[in-house]
């Protein structure tokens, strides 16, 4: 292999591999980032399908729901990793997933939980800011129903989206269907 090979393979970045990272907050910038790294995958990479790996403790689900629509506009399918942390909005993210590619890492800690939001102004916008909250509330009941185990409003209100929060191990995550496979766990099996 000549040096010149060499260099390039060595200089290769993640999303040349089709490879996207997503760690710390979700916020503004997270999601410019996550969404523009999509465009980019799909219009120049040679590669099947995007990894989304993630250790996020969450953040804006305004943010969240900018990058889950983009991966609904992705011609490649999206496939995610979670590991370390997995909460919050980046759960809605994670489960958002290419179905029978959204793996967890054995100690990956996953928190379900309701949104919470810091309003602060006079009556009239906290009466129409409220209008935002509950159109907000609605879209990740919708969110949770299409991408879990549970149809029901009441029971996911009751099990993961309950008012205190909700966490959950990675065996726990696949049997409400948020996840679909635990990563370590067959090489695990296979030599036991």
């Amino acid at each position: 292999m000549s040096e010149t090979t060499r260099d390039s393979k060595d200089k290769r970045s993640l999303s040349d591999l089709g490879i996207i990272y997503v760690g710390g907050d979700i916020d503004a910038g997270t999601a410019e980032t996550v969404c523009t790294e999509i465009i980019d995958i799909n219009l120049n990479r040679r590669v099947d399908s995007i990894q989304l790996i993630i250790n996020s403790p969450g953040g804006s689900v305004s943010a969240g729901f900018a990058i889950i629509d983009m991966m609904g506009w992705s011609r490649l399918p999206v496939r995610t990793t979670a590991l370390g942390m997995v909460a919050s909005t980046a759960l809605l993210i994670f489960m958002a997933g290419h179905r029978g590619q959204r793996v967890l890492t054995p100690r990956v800690s996953v928190l379900s939980h309701r949104f919470s939001w810091w309003v602060m102004g006079n009556h009239s916008e906290l009466v129409a800011r409220r209008k935002e909250e509950d159109l907000i509330h609605s879209r990740i009941l919708d969110h949770y129903r299409e991408y879990t185990a549970i149809s029901d409003v009441e029971e996911l209100q009751r099990t993961l989206l309950c008012d205190v929060d909700t966490w959950l191990s990675a065996e726990e995550a696949v049997t409400y269907g948020l996840a679909d496979i635990i990563e370590g766990k067959r090489a695990q099996e296979a030599s036991a």
